[in-house]
């Protein structure tokens, strides 16, 4: 999950790019291409803005074996990234900002790397080998990440150390029954959500949310009536909440989950991040290889539309080809990324 927490307007990759495509979009919300494609061909899998002009991503980079993690920024709003100056072995996944100075950065095999100052990187031990894909700061301070094998992580200093909450162990895949957290999201200090999946191989499967009132203490299983592997989780507030996953899965909760629906997306693609500008307008977004998709509400999912991409085009990759794996509102901003590094915006 890639929040940034501006309460006021729920708030809500890499290297210089010489040109900029505006191409409108004429559906609900215009979308502008604000990169085509990264120069190296990256894959960006989250984005964050703190404000207008100052952003973040995390990816990979598929043909770079030593070091395929990366971390790019931008200081105008998307025109143009820069790579951030460190070497990550290791696959990122998602990214998380309390500020334009306090970031941290999650991925493969247990990979954390945090920021200070916005540009300077370093690597921090997360005492775990799992893969991490969720990452929620509630300040500079306190923080939690969630992963594969039912590992919950939680800090207290920023990162500087870490302590396993639960799981942690690297497990037989394919053999091991396990849950596996793909998100978390907090509202304040006490109350926070997981999401992800539990399997049981060759048995069952089932959608998974849980939820703490003691800042991460302990976890309550919530019942979805869902199978899908959850992807994103987001709230709006103590109440309002909607979670997405595998086979167009849209949830919907208006009673801080004591009670999830099935929200109609219209999409049988996996949707892999959602994100509300307020309780009415949001946007969700994913694909798989080859297909890219977005879907938009503005009544509070009561409603979601497919926006056709149409022949909204990034150089010679038509966009509703590539597969979309993050949006992020802040203010009336959106911007959307994914495969190969496309960037959109919508205003």
């Amino acid at each position: 999950m890639n929040r940034f927490e501006s309460r006021a307007s729920w708030g809500i990759t890499l290297l210089a790019i010489t040109g900029i495509l505006a191409i409108v979009l004429p559906v609900a919300g215009d979308w502008n291409i604000l990169q085509e494609r990264d120069p190296e061909v990256r894959d960006y899998m989250s984005i964050v803005f703190t404000s207008e002009q100052n952003g973040w991503t995390v990816g990979v980079s598929p043909f770079e074996l030593d070091y395929p993690g990366f971390i790019g920024y931008t200081t105008d709003g998307g025109a143009t990234w820069s790579k951030a100056e460190i070497d990550i072995k290791d696959q990122l996944t998602s990214l998380y900002f309390l500020d334009d100075k306090h970031g941290w950065a999650i991925g493969e095999n247990g990979m954390i790397a945090a920021t200070t100052n916005g540009r300077d990187w370093e690597l921090q031990t997360s005492k775990v080998g799992n893969g991490l894909n969720g990452i929620y700061f509630i300040n500079k301070d306190v923080g939690f990440a969630v992963g594969a094998n039912d590992t919950i992580l939680s800090t207290t200093t920023g990162g500087r150390s870490w302590k396993i909450l639960q799981g942690g162990q690297l497990g037989a895949v394919g053999d091991d029954e396990a849950t596996m957290y793909s998100t978390i999201q907090f509202i304040n200090e006490s109350t926070g959500w997981v999401a992800g999946v539990h399997v049981v191989p060759q048995v069952s499967q089932s959608s998974v949310i849980q939820k703490t009132t003691d800042g991460g203490q302990s976890w309550e299983a919530q019942e979805t009536g869902a199978e899908d592997v959850l992807q994103d989780i987001f709230f709006l507030d103590e109440k309002h909440g909607w979670a997405v996953g595998e086979n167009g899965l849209i949830l919907h909760t208006s009673n801080g989950g004591g009670k999830w629906a099935i929200q109609m997306s219209n999409t049988e693609e996996t949707l892999r991040s959602i994100q509300f500008a307020d309780q009415y307008m949001g946007w969700a977004v994913g694909g798989e290889l080859g297909v890219g998709v977005i879907v938009h509400t503005n009544n509070g999912g009561k409603d979601w539309e497919v926006q056709d991409l149409g022949d909204l085009k990034a150089g010679m990759l038509e966009v509703g080809k590539i597969r979309l794996n993050s949006v992020f509102i802040l203010g009336k901003q959106v911007w959307l990324t994914g495969g190969n590094g496309v960037i959109l915006q919508g205003k």
